[in-house]
């Protein structure tokens, strides 16, 4: 178990842009990659009966798509609208991939401005979750 994950910019745009187009839902998806590098983002279906403060993911069967094509899921992220990009206990309650990166991206300070990006924009970080409340945080590279 690595303490980082290699996320280009291009990926970590691509999961913001999804965070921002399903506020003020919980956004969800899916990072494959190889080697503690990601190579794409699956965008999946929050099938929460309540997306506003939890998540569901309804294409959990991707992860056999992402493994059939040799690669591996590397991550799995979703958004918190209004709270920090950090697991809630629901989150670590709910969290079944030990060995995976949960990659949390929070929009509370992606104040947006005419023109542009907000003047805070979003936070990206990502964590190992085990045993539901051991939370260790991961670096995330570029």
């Amino acid at each position: 178990m690595s303490g980082r994950l290699v996320l280009p910019q291009a990926l970590r745009d691509e999961i913001v842009a999804h965070a921002r187009a399903e506020a003020p839902k919980e956004c969800c998806g899916l990072v494959a990659g190889r080697a503690g590098r990601a190579t794409r983002v699956i965008r999946c279906t929050n099938a929460s009966p309540t997306p506003e403060v939890r998540y569901t993911i309804a294409e959990l069967r991707r992860v056999v798509e992402i493994e059939d094509a040799g690669e591996e899921l590397v991550a799995i992220y979703h958004s918190h609208p209004r709270s920090p990009a950090y697991p809630s206990p629901t989150d670590r309650r709910e969290a079944h991939w030990p060995d995976t990166t949960y990659v949390l991206v929070s929009l509370r300070y992606d104040v947006p401005v005419p023109g542009g990006k907000g003047p805070f924009g979003p936070e990206l970080h990502g964590y190992r979750i085990s045993d539901r409340d051991a939370v260790r945080q991961v670096t995330l590279e570029p």
